[in-house]
């Protein structure tokens, strides 16, 4: 079992301590199991709706406190057990594990990153895959317009995918002036303030009274997305990519079934999108373009600060959303 591999009595972490609140804490690590992996996190992000559910108690799966949240990590790895294979010391891996220190990880649930990009940026593949269950369900093509509403990062890196994809226009909506200006700078053509504009005069503005063919809702509000209809243009698609903690009052007369609009949940990548039909395939892909420099996903990153700042983060997530959108943590 070559690098580092026995019992960790303390291992650093972060933990949803109670409702409303995360603490810095420290958990036992166990030793390394001879299939596994043992990963030195670098960064960690935070997948703000997911965790914030969790963390305000309001998400349709029960949580119990003190529990870990988050499921992203990047760092290196420092031991294998006798069963691995094909990894070596120090390689720097993509792992879906939460904010923790160390992680004793599965080997086949890790990517390798490539040379030369930056942890940050590898850290945000696998919400940068969310985004693109939207894109790919949405059967974005060259030309098609796309409305975003709702800007946090999952909302950010579809405005970005679609424009990468070859959607025009991308109309990004959101409240806080701070998100639309990102969404600019990630490729939005028309971004919009809901409290200050008309947004279904705006959309079919930009789309030539047509509306957009493809609309996506990223902000899981079920008011909003009931609104997505109005905005679509005739045979259409709603794309429903935020996760939903709610009921959705829809008229399925009037703007729906009338319109022949297609309604599609981006839960989980499609089986029959063969070879991007799982999500390991799309994050490895996304890492490869992100090193090539077709994917920029670091503007939707705001903050990147010492894991010891995690809770004043998470407060601000909370209670000041208009000055935070996607966290990183450092833990070297």
């Amino acid at each position: 079992m070559p690098g580092e591999t026995g019992r960790i009595e303390r291992n650093p972490c972060l933990l949803a301590i109670e409702m409303g609140k995360v603490g810095c804490s420290e958990r036992v690590l166990e030793a390394l199991r001879d299939d596994q992996v043992r990963v030195k996190v670098e960064v960690s992000l935070v997948s703000t709706g997911t965790e914030l559910h969790h963390i305000m108690g309001t998400h349709t799966k029960p949580f119990t406190y003190p529990g870990s949240t988050g499921y992203i990590s990047v760092g290196r790895i420092e031991g294998f057990g006798s069963k691995v294979e094909n990894w070596k010391l120090g390689e720097r891996v993509l792992v879906q594990q939460s904010h923790f220190a160390r992680h004793n990880a599965n080997p086949n649930q890790m990517l390798r990153v490539p040379e030369g990009v930056d942890p940050v940026d590898a850290a945000t593949a696998i919400l940068l895959g969310i985004s693109l269950r939207g894109v790919r369900g949405g059967q974005v093509r060259l030309g098609d317009s796309v409305l975003v509403v709702g800007l946090g990062v999952i909302g950010q890196y579809a405005v970005h995918l679609a424009k990468v994809a070859g959607a025009h226009p991308v109309i990004a909506v959101d409240l806080v002036a701070k998100r639309r200006e990102i969404a600019r700078e990630l490729g939005a053509d028309v971004a919009l303030d809901p409290k200050s504009c008309d947004v279904k005069a705006e959309v079919l503005k930009a789309t030539h009274g047509e509306g957009a063919f493809v609309t996506m809702d990223a902000s899981g509000t079920p008011k909003v997305i009931a609104t997505l209809p109005d905005y679509t243009a005739a045979f259409g698609r709603v794309v429903v990519l935020g996760g939903v903690h709610g009921s959705v009052p829809f008229d399925l007369y009037t703007r729906f079934q009338k319109s022949n609009l297609t309604m599609v949940g981006c839960g989980s990548h499609y089986p029959g999108d063969y070879p991007f039909d799982k999500p390991q395939r799309n994050e490895a892909v996304l890492l490869q373009m992100i090193a090539s420099g077709q994917v920029r996903p670091r503007p939707a990153i705001t903050h990147v600060v010492p894991w010891r700042e995690g809770p004043e983060m998470y407060r601000m997530l909370i209670e000041e959303k208009e000055k935070v959108v996607g966290v990183a943590f450092r833990w070297e």
